[in-house]
């Protein structure tokens, strides 16, 4: 009763893709040129920027629960905190790892905020303007890692001479 109505809206959506299929020319031979080596595309740097936005979301998505972690360390007690900031300030390994982490979550961030303002108002639709936009954010986020490098690694005492 009621599903002989949709019984017969499926028998007439398959007959249709049916006829759809056996009605397409089938093509023999695709004689484009395939390039599987991506050291050898020579991509804009809005391509580039797409790509490295893709990496460094998977590098954050797979070292957030070492950030977490940490976090659940630092939140533990007092000394535990104390024990992780000192391990901070003396390994110099430890802080070069927070500093990466660091700057794949601001590139992450500052680029995903470039493509929402494309998305949203159309910044950077042509390849110049779009170039422009993205070495924009890329200099941004250089800048900001520089500061935090410096603020990481206690550098200002050596760079301001104070």
């Amino acid at each position: 009763m009621v599903f002989d109505h949709l019984r017969n809206y499926n028998e007439c959506a398959l007959n249709a893709l049916t006829k759809a299929i056996s009605t397409r020319k089938v093509i023999e031979k695709d004689n484009r040129p395939v390039n599987l080596n991506l050291l050898t595309i020579n991509l804009p740097i809005i391509g580039l920027s797409s790509f490295l936005h893709r990496i460094s979301g998977l590098a954050v998505f797979i070292c957030f629960p070492l950030l977490v972690w940490l976090l659940s360390i630092s939140l533990e007690s007092e000394e535990r905190f104390s024990n992780l900031q000192n391990s901070f300030q003396e390994i110099t390994l430890f802080k070069l790892i927070i500093f990466l982490l660091f700057v794949g979550f601001t590139y992450h961030l500052l680029i995903g905020v470039k493509k929402l303002l494309g998305e949203v108002f159309g910044l950077g639709e042509t390849l110049k303007s779009g170039s422009l936009l993205t070495w924009l954010f890329l200099g941004l986020t250089l800048f900001i890692s520089l500061i935090v490098f410096v603020d990481i690694f206690n550098l200002r005492e050596v760079l301001f001479l104070r």
